[in-house]
């Protein structure tokens, strides 16, 4: 029985990660159109929609979702110390999921990005990388994975990696590990296996929106 919730909840999250990602961005249809966001409801509402999933024993609940672009920094070593700048587009959902008698609260972001490398050094070395990442955390920490594939060069020498990656996210900040598979290996002596980094994506408008459901989260329960 275990067995057959676990894969129902797997099943509603991948669906509603994939399915609704486009319709349910938080967009204008037009300059009076009205959009319906469930985490405007009163937390009277909210708690009772949470009651519901529970006594349903199974669902995720959406409570916002959008897309939106963001800049993205970070700092790796990997050898040398290289830095990165770029863009990624960000997939957002933040709501609960209701599986038994447990109640779980946080959100999930589908990040694909690309971004520019160089290293810190008197050394002429930079590149560019194409990624994705998958974030899914509680209101605190969370747990992610991701890959990449990149491309360095010095003018004379140039290497391409294949990069899984494991990370803590801690809301703005990724913490992550990756393994370089050299794909194409001129510059070992400045790029090596191992890859330990930080990484941040700006997006004011994702945390402001996720303070304010989570303000509602928390109310709603003081109010009891």
């Amino acid at each position: 029985m275990a067995v057959k919730k676990f894969i129902l909840l797997l099943c509603a999250m991948m669906v509603g990660l994939f399915g609704r990602a486009q319709n349910g961005h938080e967009e204008h249809a037009g300059e009076h159109a009205e959009v319906h966001d469930p985490a405007r409801e009163t937390p009277r509402a909210l708690l009772e929609g949470m009651a519901e999933a529970i006594e349903s024993q199974e669902g995720e609940h959406v409570l916002s979702s959008f897309t939106g672009v963001a800049p993205r920094f970070g700092l790796a070593v990997q050898r040398g110390l290289f830095a990165e700048a770029g863009v990624s587009l960000d997939i957002q959902r933040i709501g609960y999921t209701a599986a038994s008698e447990y109640l779980s609260f946080g959100y999930s972001n589908l990040r694909p990005y690309v971004a520019g490398e160089m290293l810190l050094s008197n050394k002429l070395l930079g590149g560019g990388k194409a990624g994705v990442e998958y974030i899914r955390a509680t209101p605190v920490i969370g747990m992610a994975f991701g890959a990449d594939v990149s491309y360095f060069s010095d003018g004379a020498a140039d290497a391409v990696l294949l990069t899984p990656r494991l990370m803590l996210s801690f809301v703005r900040v990724e913490v992550f590990y990756g393994y370089n598979f050299f794909l194409r290996n001129g510059l070992t002596r400045w790029i090596g296996h191992h890859r330990f980094g930080v990484s941040m994506t700006l997006n004011p408008r994702f945390w402001r929106r996720k303070n304010e459901i989570y303000g509602d989260y928390y109310n709603s329960y003081l109010e009891e």
